[in-house]
């Protein structure tokens, strides 16, 4: 009797210990995030921030993400407070850094946002829009999330995410391009017009054959027959058709001598 009493106290006990233990777990896993969170020199605040960029990840992910100049990045945040005192975000902003060198290249614009009040264990959504017109590189968009908490204003960081940005493919047809050619094109046949006249006709004149020598010596060949013909008395006895004819000759034998002045070459006459 006494042996059974003394295992019956026993199983009793390890019942208790037992209850107990597993009250102990359930408390732990209902108690608010705020008291499960222990504060570190790195995270002094139990905030989390999460995103997504739209379009481009179904999910928060680390990988590169592809970005052309002229597009404008939604960035999709998920906050969630885990302390005990409420707090409100009023604003989202950040940087785009060198990867290599850590330099900033670029501040992105702040956007207010709301304010938006989170309470204990609460969770918002807020979209920020980055505007990318960078030189095409790699670049990490580092974010800022700010808020007041405990009438403190703070700024909050999030991971960061590397934007590999490219200049956007253009199409031969696209109207831009189009007009921009033609710009272009008018633009130079402008400035050729204006090198043309300024320039161009006094250095061609001075090289391209001229048309006035050619038709004062016409007319210096025909007074020369004229004066020829005055001076023989010629047309005063022969027929106006043998005169003109003699003015034919005198005409091409001038050309002949002209021709032979001016090539040093020997004309040979035919009888």
């Amino acid at each position: 009797m006494k042996f059974s009493k003394i295992l019956l106290t026993l199983i009793s006990l390890l019942a208790s210990t037992a209850v107990a233990a597993d009250n102990a777990d359930i408390n732990a896993k209902q108690a608010p995030a705020y008291q499960k969170f222990q504060p570190t020199d790195e995270k002094p605040f139990n905030f989390k921030i999460d995103y997504l960029i739209k379009g481009k990840q179904e999910k928060s992910s680390t990988e590169v993400v592809k970005v052309s100049n002229g597009e404008t990045v939604s960035v999709v945040y998920n906050f969630t407070s885990g302390e005990e005192e409420p707090c409100t975000i009023i604003g989202v902003g950040g940087q785009l850094v060198s990867p290599v060198t850590g330099d900033v290249k670029a501040n992105v614009t702040a956007n207010q946002i709301g304010p938006l009040a989170v309470s204990t264990d609460e969770s918002v959504t807020f979209i920020q829009n980055v505007a990318v017109n960078m030189i095409p590189d790699d670049y990490l968009f580092v974010p800022a999330v700010y808020i007041v908490y405990e009438k403190k204003f703070m700024k909050l960081g999030a991971r960061n995410q590397i934007f590999d940005v490219t200049d956007p493919k253009i199409s031969f047809f696209n109207p831009k391009l189009i007009v921009s050619e033609l710009l272009l094109g008018a633009t130079v046949a402008g400035l050729v017009y204006v090198l043309y006249g300024t320039f161009g006709k006094t250095y061609l004149k001075g090289i391209l054959p001229s048309a006035t020598p050619k038709a004062s010596k016409q007319k210096a060949s025909k007074k020369s027959t004229t004066s020829i013909s005055k001076s023989t008395g010629v047309d005063e006895w022969l027929p106006k058709t043998h005169l003109r004819k003699l003015q034919r000759n005198l005409r091409n034998l001038i050309k002949y001598l002209e021709a032979y002045k001016h090539s040093s070459e020997g004309i040979e006459f035919c009888c």
